[in-house]
C-alpha cells in the first residue's frame, strides 16, 4: 500500500501536464511562428543514395550551373524536394533534388525511398 502512494504521488505532477485545459479544442493557427492551416510547415526530408560512379552536385538543376563537387556511388545524401522546372534533362528525366546543403543533384542517379515532396 505504502508503495502504491508513493507511486501515485510521483506520477501526479506528469498526469496533470496531460490533462486538456481549457480551449484545448480550438485548432491551432500558428506554431511556433508558422502558419499550420496554410500548410506551411516544413517538409520531411527523405535520405537518398547515389547510383553513378561520380555525381556532381550543382547551384542550381541544370548541367550548365557551377559543379561545385561530387559524390561517389553509395553515398546518401539529404534530399528536401524536387523540381523539373527550368532543368536540364538528363536521360529523359527532367527532376532535379535540392539537397539539404543548398546544391542540386540529377534524380536520374537517385535512389530513394518514399515521396520527395515538390519545391
Amino acid at each position: 500500500m505504502k508503495f502504491t502512494t508513493l507511486a501515485v504521488a510521483a506520477l501526479l505532477p506528469f498526469m496533470a501536464l496531460s490533462a486538456p485545459t481549457p480551449g484545448d479544442d480550438v485548432p491551432p493557427t500558428e506554431l511556433g511562428g508558422t502558419d499550420v492551416t496554410s500548410g506551411a510547415l516544413e517538409k520531411r526530408a527523405i535520405v537518398g543514395t547515389v547510383d553513378a560512379d561520380a555525381l556532381k552536385y550543382r547551384k542550381c538543376p541544370r548541367t550548365s550551373c557551377e559543379a561545385v563537387g561530387q559524390y561517389s556511388r553509395g553515398t546518401r545524401v539529404t534530399m528536401e524536394c524536387f523540381t523539373t522546372s527550368s532543368t536540364t534533362t538528363v536521360n529523359g528525366d527532367a527532376r532535379w533534388a535540392r539537397l539539404a546543403n543548398g546544391y542540386w543533384v540529377a534524380l536520374y542517379y537517385m535512389n530513394w525511398p518514399g515521396t520527395l515532396p515538390r519545391c
